[in-house]
């Protein structure tokens, strides 16, 4: 909950004054469409080359609602109506869904040549070997929990609380990866010392996504709770356990969750950086509690010497973790332990349990299939093996002038922002300067690494997919505790090549965009300049002000954790945080389930500040190379707004909704599209709106 780098993405991806709430009188009546200039014989033969392209883009619109209305329904409404959700997708867009698709499709055949070559090439045999592995539903079946057995046995070593640290050490560095059982181990650049790696222990534990579904009071949460137990129950029974047994035992896991989640401080408090950040070293830790066996499990976990490179998130959590596993009985630790080795390993095991653990997922997300098994099979090896599946990716989907136009993008972008610091009233001199100077030192790495990960201490095998699932958490692991106390690669990403995301790193000040997202609808090297600017453009914008939001400006140009900015400087951003803050905590998404204002705070800025920036770098970048309207019927301001709106055209379930409302930094698309629009004065210029209308706030909020 409170890691930093890789949390600021675009997905899973933010005023000068704020003194009433948007107007809510009847808007005003539409105005005429903008009329694009008729284009000339060479620009006809442009729009010819553009009309797949242009044709898509038309296509996806709802002409018969009003842009100054509803500009997300305008941008999206044809395609909504024309493409039915699929029902493995509780979330589906135009954008991240749809490019997904295509780019796993990719995925899927480089892994399907590699199991069918067998070759000696150590990536592609690596690559056959997890595919081939994973796709033998035979071999997955007919072993049945068999895989996890060696790891339940270690559990019956449990008969105290300190028996327990040394059981859970080992369970997370044979399975977990870090992310076990009653507390997160990570590791990533110190924030006060940028160019080190340290451990971060955190708090966790809970098999739901928050502390919310088992705290909060309403029918909605204690119904889903109940389902839970009983989902935990049904698992149970595939571990031996008689059904009444289950049902005993499922209760008993539910209540010491909950007391966890009692525990735990609040998702959207864990924002700020400045309280997360407690460097007590592993002496400082047992301190909290000198009767917890931290001794004991780092040495089965196998890193003794992390010394006083532990950075404790939570030193509340962690004080009083200790009383509560005294105070809970060895056969409830026990059955603890054991249904979180069955949940995480469950997608490895045989169809009953994926099945059976399905089951609940589409109770939390309202997935009506689940997804094929060839779609699985290459999301995990994107997620576990994505820097050696990337290396093939990168040259079906990324080639050409691709990485240079980007690149030339991105010049623009932060050209711009820089351009418009001075127009920033609030902010004093010096505090400017070092802004400034913080954009400046932005390091942009686009496509791919320079440097491919070295996965040759990894094995694979061509039987036992879920054996080869525990092998590339434990590899991962080790990758990164053995590099705790020393110097940071700064060359290294955390996403890989064909995920369709991006991030800021506030630590390297840097902006990472990986192949996967450079793809339409979002980026393309035969796309009109508006049209990029406005969908990957926008991204680059929205990373670029993760920088300057309230989470990034606590960072400094060299990815210091420290204050530089004066603090009456501090108190003017808060102040206009505040007004993003409050617009987005009144928003219903469903009935009864509003946004949390200050768990999307920082993602909202970078909506607000991304739109702007983008929009500013197109401007820029239109005077030096002009461009005329190359899609019949919109100017290219207009295509800009919509090229950015099509890319979050998205289908979801009400229970996606609720479950993101609560556990999700990002707004929903069609808020992240119409908020900031509706207090940006360029796109109330392009489209015509008038005051009243509900796409043109009465009181805009602004940051950058």
């Amino acid at each position: 909950m409170s890691r930093l780098s890789p949390a600021h993405c675009v997905l899973a991806l933010l005023a000068l004054a704020c003194e009433k709430p948007a107007d809510t009188q009847p808007p005003a009546p539409a105005p005429e469409p903008v009329a694009a200039p008729q284009p000339s014989p060479v620009q006809r033969a442009n729009l010819v080359a553009r009309e797949p392209v242009g044709a898509g883009v038309l296509a996806a619109l709802d002409t018969n609602t009003d842009p100054c209305t509803d500009f997300y329904q305008y941008a999206c409404g044809g395609w909504l109506k024309k493409t039915p959700p699929p029902a493995d997708k509780p979330r589906y867009g135009r954008g991240f869904g749809e490019v997904t698709d295509r780019n796993n499709e990719v995925l899927k055949a480089i892994l399907e040549r590699s199991a069918g070559a067998k070759s000696k090439d150590p990536i592609e045999s690596k690559l056959g070997s997890f595919y081939a592995a994973c796709m033998d539903e035979p071999a997955i079946d007919k072993a049945g929990i068999a895989p996890i057995k060696p790891l339940l046995a270690k559990v019956k070593g449990v008969k105290d609380a300190n028996t327990l640290m040394t059981v859970v050490g080992g369970l997370d560095a044979d399975l977990f990866g870090g992310h076990g059982p009653l507390f997160d181990l990570f590791v990533e650049p110190d924030p006060k010392r940028p160019d080190v790696y340290v451990a971060f222990v955190d708090q966790g534990g809970t098999g739901l996504p928050d502390r919310d579904f088992y705290l909060k009071t309403d029918e909605r949460t204690k119904a889903l709770l109940a389902a839970y137990q009983a989902h935990v129950a049904r698992m149970l029974g595939f571990l031996g356990d008689a059904p009444e047994v289950a049902t005993d035992l499922a209760a008993k896991i539910v209540a010491f969750e909950t007391a966890l989640a009692e525990l735990q401080t609040p998702r959207d408090q864990m924002r700020d950086p400045d309280k997360t950040y407690n460097l007590l070293g592993v002496e400082g830790l047992s301190k909290l509690d000198p009767e917890l066996n931290w001794a004991g499990f780092f040495k089965s976990f196998g890193y003794t010497k992390l010394g006083a490179d532990l950075n404790v998130t939570v030193p509340g959590y962690f004080e009083k973790l200790g009383a509560l596993l005294r105070g809970t009985d060895p056969n409830t630790l026990q059955a603890y332990l054991r249904w979180h080795i069955l949940r995480v390993s469950a997608a490895a095991l045989s169809k009953d349990i994926v099945d059976a653990d399905f089951q609940f997922t589409s109770a939390l997300t309202g997935a009506k299939e689940l997804s094929p098994r060839w779609e699985r099979c290459v999301g995990w090896a994107n997620m576990g093996l994505g820097e050696l599946v990337g290396q093939a990716f990168i040259k079906e989907r990324f080639a050409g002038a691709s990485k240079d136009i980007a690149l030339e993008m991105i010049a623009a972008i932060e050209e711009a922002f820089a351009a418009g610091l001075p127009a920033l009233a609030w902010m004093d001199d010096a505090t400017r300067q070092r802004a400034l100077e913080k954009a400046k030192a932005l390091h942009n790495k686009i496509g791919y690494p320079d440097k491919w990960r070295d996965y040759g201490k990894l094995k694979l095998q061509r039987t036992g997919h879920a054996g080869n699932g525990q092998a590339i958490r434990k590899f991962l692991l080790q990758r990164d505790f053995d590099r705790v106390g020393k110097p940071v690669d700064k060359g290294e990403w955390h996403m890989p090549p064909a995920l369709v995301n991006a991030y800021y790193n506030p630590s390297a000040n840097e902006m990472v965009f990986p192949a996967g997202i450079l793809q339409p609808p979002y980026f393309s090297a035969e796309f009109p300049m508006a049209m990029n600017f406005g969908g990957i453009g926008m991204v680059m914008g929205h990373e670029l002000s993760h920088g300057f939001d309230d989470q990034g400006r606590k960072f400094d140009k060299d990815g210091v954790l420290r204050e530089w900015w004066d603090p009456s400087v501090a108190s003017k951003f808060e102040t206009r945080a505040k007004c993003i803050e409050n617009t987005y905590g009144g928003i219903e998404v469903l009935p009864a389930v509003k946004l949390n204002g200050k768990l999307t705070l920082g993602e909202n800025i970078a909506d607000f500040g991304g739109i702007k920036a983008a929009y500013a770098g197109y401007k820029l970048h239109a005077s030096k190379k002009p461009e005329e309207p190359l899609i019949q019927g919109l100017t290219s301001e207009q295509l800009f707004f919509i090229g950015f709106a099509q890319g979050w055209c998205t289908h979801e379930t009400p229970e996606s909704q609720r479950l993101r409302a609560t556990v999700d930094p990002h707004s929903p698309p069609k808020q992240r599209v119409n908020v900031p629009l509706a207090h940006f004065s360029a796109f109330a210029e392009t489209f015509q709106c008038q005051p009243g209308a509900a796409m043109r706030a009465k009181d805009t909020c602004e940051v950058w």
